[in-house]
């Protein structure tokens, strides 16, 4: 734990620099598992520091005597070898393709492949091998003679080699790798190789083995199967064989790419298209005719009668006299005018040409035209005959389609099923070969091994890389573990944080141990305040007082404080007298009661007698006045010989010191010392009476000792819970004989406290 430089609660003054006004705000609850800080921890680091290196030390010798005892005696010589493994994807053997499998998939199928290797079945097989039972590392725990065989015990002999196989024989599988890691450790190296190897070739084996067998099985059964569609398929082909040979139409038209079948629809398509080119042929000529005779009758000549009339010799040479004529009779006419002779001659000799011409015109237009006519009558006769013909054939077609329709029926049934029997056929030849293709694959198993296993050139156990660093860290981890332990395990409150972290109530003061306080040495600790106000624990006091008069416990309203502790000698006395002397430094009376009536302190703390013998105060106590035996309070308040400071002494031990304590005399002489005195302090007895209980009731306020080396968590909670329980007002706690320790504040600020000290001291003198 760590001696943190937590501050008492409500020790601040107000804005004033006057304590607060007001009942004292709550506390918030101390949490009942705070964690270490990191200072706390550093604390106890420092603390047992030599612990921790002695046990590191000490592990780290026990790690090299371990290192050198294994590599003398228990040598291991580890060797691997792997496995490669294909994705678990049945693949076409005759196909390559390029698909990966998922990853947690492929890792799976490895992981289940590398957890075969080490079943029973394949150790024993391994044990059964006369190479490995050859060897030094199976003699050593079974008698085998010159011929390979076990003497003795064969069962226990096997079964010992069993399990010292099951424990150094190895098999894993990588997650980011596509193989299995086999791996053999003994204390020969050659051994060690040759049981991996031996392992590997079994394992291979038996995979491949099983593999095979449900592939034969399909082959079989395959095979069988395409024998009885091999025989399917012959007996369609002799149907249809029957078919044809039963048919004169089919035999002839029968070939490589075409049925009779074919052939018919064939025909019959030739037949309907050329009927149907006939007929529309034969309409064709009919609308011909028809305009023919429209031109053979009609005045005009069209444009095609012209066109022969133009390519005619006879018409041509009549034009090209008209052309001759025309422009000489234009000349002469020009030349001798219309009625000359030459002129008039020349005009009717063009007018018979012009004649002429009409008329061969019309012998030509009257001859194409019924030509024509007549042709496409001809034409028409032709064809009326070629479509008689035509659909006379086409109804013959008919008949004998219809005729054969049943065959061909038969014949497209059979035709189809001999079809769909080859692929099947040409399927199950194609399973067939990739059958024997797998059977002859020797990746079949999806495990196959290409190197043999390493040899180990150096030691697998021990390892220095190992032992030593190994021994380092678990002795550093065993002191510090012991460290934690022993500060986990001590449940003592040590510490103000130990005060704020487990208990709920305010930390008012810590008072140092007398050791950490060099200028305490021979003084009386219940008169320190007096005998040595340059000390730390003196000064602690004057901490606890100020930080009562700021909280609000030192106020008017609350005169009376009750000081009690959870055991008998915890230092509440100490704290109870050191306390009102802190308070005397401020010109107060102060009133010290002692109701301690089992272990009175006062009368021997402050005597009766002067060192010169002269008699202080009254020979009345406490127990005098609750019992009546005195009448006024002051008979029983007596000078201590310092000024300011007055007590009551306890009185003779009563039978019932409970009941008058919180009796009514009590109570009325409490309220006599709130009205003559500004400070009253009750050095009540410890918590185990029922005394402390009733005079915490009646006090103002209740001040709980607990002592650092004493006082145990439980027992404090317990305590604030009894006085909570009666609804005593707990002011506080004090904390005394807090040592500093290393990695805490208390140290250094010790330390700076003496420095300051010293310098003040100095300048005094």
């Amino acid at each position: 734990m760590d001696n943190s430089n937590q501050r008492p609660a409500n020790m601040m003054a107000g804005p004033s620099g006057r304590p607060p006004q007001g009942p004292r705000p709550p506390m918030p609850p101390a949490a009942g598992a705070m964690a270490m800080t990191p200072k706390e921890i550093v604390g106890i680091l420092r603390r047992h520091i030599w612990m921790i290196l002695i046990f590191t030390i000490l592990g780290t010798i026990i790690g090299g005597g371990a290192w050198f005892l294994c590599d003398r005696y228990l040598p291991r010589y580890t060797s691997i070898r792997t496995i490669d493994v294909d994705p678990p994807i049945d693949l076409d053997p005759m196909v390559i393709t390029g698909i990966q499998p998922q990853k947690d998939i492929y890792y799976q199928f490895r992981f289940t492949k590398a957890s075969l290797v080490k079943q029973q079945s394949m150790l024993e097989e391994l044990l059964r091998r006369d190479k490995v039972r050859d060897t030094d590392w199976f003699k050593r725990y079974a008698k085998v003679d010159s011929a390979g065989r076990l003497i003795g015990d064969q069962d226990k002999a096997v079964n010992k080699a069993y399990k010292k196989l099951e424990d150094n024989l190895g098999a894993s599988a990588p997650r980011d790798n596509n193989y299995i890691l086999i791996s053999m450790r003994c204390a020969s190296a050659k051994e060690a190789k040759l049981i991996v190897d031996e392992m590997v070739d079994i394992f291979l084996t038996q995979q491949r083995n099983l593999a095979q067998s449900g592939l034969k099985q399909d082959l079989a059964q395959f095979t069988k199967q395409r024998d009885g569609i091999q025989s399917t398929l012959n007996q369609i082909e002799n149907e249809l064989e029957a078919i044809r040979s039963g048919t004169t139409f089919a035999r002839l038209n029968l070939g490589e790419s075409q049925s009779f079948r074919d052939y018919m629809d064939e025909r019959l398509a030739d037949l309907e298209r050329q009927f149907s080119e006939l007929n529309s042929e034969k309409g064709r000529l009919q609308g011909e005719i028809a305009i023919l005779k429209a031109r053979a009758e009609a005045p005009d000549f069209d444009d095609r009668v012209q066109e022969q009339v133009q390519n005619d010799p006879t018409s041509r040479l009549i034009r090209d006299r008209i052309a001759l004529l025309e422009p000489e009779l234009e000349r002469l006419r020009n030349r001798f005018g219309e009625d000359h002779r030459t002129v008039r001659q020349n005009q009717a000799a063009l007018n018979e040409y012009w004649d002429a011409y009409a008329k061969r015109q019309r012998e030509i237009g009257n001859i194409l035209r019924q030509s024509n006519l007549l042709g496409a009558q001809e034409e028409m006769v032709a064809i009326v005959q070629q479509l008689e013909t035509t659909e006379k054939q086409l109804q013959d077609a008919y008949v004998e389609y219809k005729a054969i329709d049943n065959l061909r029926s038969e014949y497209a049934i059979s035709e189809r099923k001999r079809i769909e029997t080859r692929d099947l056929l040409e399927e199950m030849n194609t399973a067939i070969e990739k059958k024997k293709a797998q059977i002859d694959d020797p990746k079949l198993s999806k495990l196959y091994s290409t190197s043999s296993a390493t040899l180990p050139r150096e030691k697998s156990f021990p390892r220095k890389l190992i032992f030593f660093p190994g021994g380092f860290i678990l002795g550093m981890l065993a002191g510090l573990g012991l460290a934690f332990m022993v500060e986990l395990m001590n449940d003592l409150l040590r510490t103000p944080s130990d005060v704020m972290r487990h208990l709920k109530v305010p930390l008012m003061g810590m008072i140092c141990h007398a050791d950490d306080d060099d200028d305490i040495e021979g003084v009386d600790l219940y008169h320190v305040v007096r005998q040595a106000p340059y000390s730390i624990m003196s000064e602690c006091y004057r901490q606890l007082r100020t930080n009562l008069k700021l909280s609000g416990s030192g106020d008017a309203a609350k005169k009376t404080l009750l000081i009690t502790s959870a055991q008998a000698e915890d230092g509440k006395t100490t704290v109870a007298v050191n306390l009102a002397s802190a308070l005397l430094a401020e010109d107060r009376r102060v009133l010290l009661i002692d109701t301690n009536f089992r272990r009175p302190a006062a009368n021997r703390l402050f005597p009766h007698s002067q060192p010169n013998g002269t008699p202080v105060g009254s020979s009345y106590g406490l127990s005098n006045y609750l019992m009546g035996q005195c009448d006024q309070a002051d008979q029983v308040v007596r000078e201590s010989g310092i000024a300011g400071l007055y007590i009551i002494d306890c009185g003779p031990l009563p039978a019932n010191p409970a009941e008058l304590l919180s009796g009514k005399n009590m109570a009325g002489l409490l309220d006599y010392a709130k009205s003559n005195f500004d400070h009253v302090i009750i050095d009540g007895p410890a918590t185990i009476v029922t005394d402390s209980k009733s005079l915490a009731v009646q006090a103002d306020g209740t001040l709980i000792v607990f002592n650092a080396s004493k006082t145990h968590r439980g027992e404090a909670m317990r305590i604030l819970r009894e006085m909570r329980e009666i609804h005593a007002d707990i002011i506080g706690t004090v904390l005394l004989g807090v040592k500093s320790r290393k990695g805490g504040y208390f140290r250094e600020n010790y330390r700076y406290y003496q420095d300051y000290q010293k310098v003040q001291v100095e300048q005094l003198v």
